[in-house]
């Protein structure tokens, strides 16, 4: 059952990469056009290389709650270390753009599988995200359009990226599946609403589950806007509630924070 699965879903995104350029098309003119703005919004046009963030945090999993201080690191868009020393112990995630890790209480990291090191390794400096789909050609956005999203005029952008020499076409398709996300913008100020995209178990690439991360309460730091207040749901139900406390811009983070032995 889990071949045939798998044949179904590969088997199109072959044909889809056989159409070659088809299958990355360049960002189009108004989803390019509202990245940039939204940067020139978050950043006020101060170049970032790297962030440090200090929160407290309420952790849920299941009937596991758990509240304390966290420290968020992100150091341009691949590399992130979070660190949540909850009551119930230290919990800790590292991206580094081509490995991705995870330990718990026990203080055993465990290594992930290479799908789920493309994730938005970033995904609560909303300045740093966005600054890497500008930059890096392996990203495609497009507009999906206006629309309302928890209650507010929302501009929809759809952002994939396709890493070059992954592999065969189909190989290369899968993983351009597996990094599609949904990104909202106030319509207004063009500042981040929401981000959405899909984890995977280690095992089984094809299963999604859905994560989503909302952004509330930007305030300044160095005329660099940041969200305060960072909720992120997995599956549709909380895991973490973060409220910042400080922001640090360009800190200058050692590379070593981001390695995975």
């Amino acid at each position: 059952m889990m071949m045939a699965n798998l044949k179904s879903r590969i088997i199109p995104l072959f044909f889809l990469a056989a159409c070659g350029a088809s299958l990355l098309p360049a960002s189009d003119a108004q989803s390019t056009a509202f990245l940039s703005a939204s940067l020139a919004a978050l950043s006020g046009g101060k170049s970032i290389q790297d962030a440090k963030l200090s929160a407290n945090v309420n952790f849920v999993a299941g009937s596991d709650e758990e509240s304390g201080p966290a420290t968020l690191e992100a150091s341009g868009y691949l590399e992130s270390r979070v660190t949540l020393n909850l009551s119930g112990g230290q919990r800790l995630s590292i991206q580094n753009g081509t490995q991705a890790a995870w330990s718990g209480p026990d203080g055993q990291l465990h290594p992930q599988a290479l799908h789920n090191s493309l994730n938005w390794a970033a995904w609560f400096f909303p300045a740093l995200a966005i600054g890497g789909v500008i930059q890096d050609p392996s990203y495609s956005a497009s507009y999906i359009g206006l629309e309302t999203y928890a209650g507010s005029p929302a501009q929809h952008l759809r952002i994939v990226r396709l890493l070059p020499g992954r592999g065969d076409p189909a190989t290369m398709a899968l993983l351009l599946e597996l990094t599609t996300a949904d990104l909202y913008l106030d319509s207004s100020t063009l500042l981040p609403l929401a981000l959405l995209y899909n984890i995977h178990p280690d095992n089984n690439a094809l299963q999604n589950i859905p994560v989503k991360v909302q952004f509330a309460n930007y305030q300044s730091t160095g005329g660099v806007q940041s969200p305060f207040h960072i909720l992120q749901f997995l599956q549709g139900s909380p895991l973490l509630d973060i409220a910042l406390t400080s922001v640090a811009i360009n800190p200058s983070l050692p590379p070593g924070d981001f390695a995975i032995e």
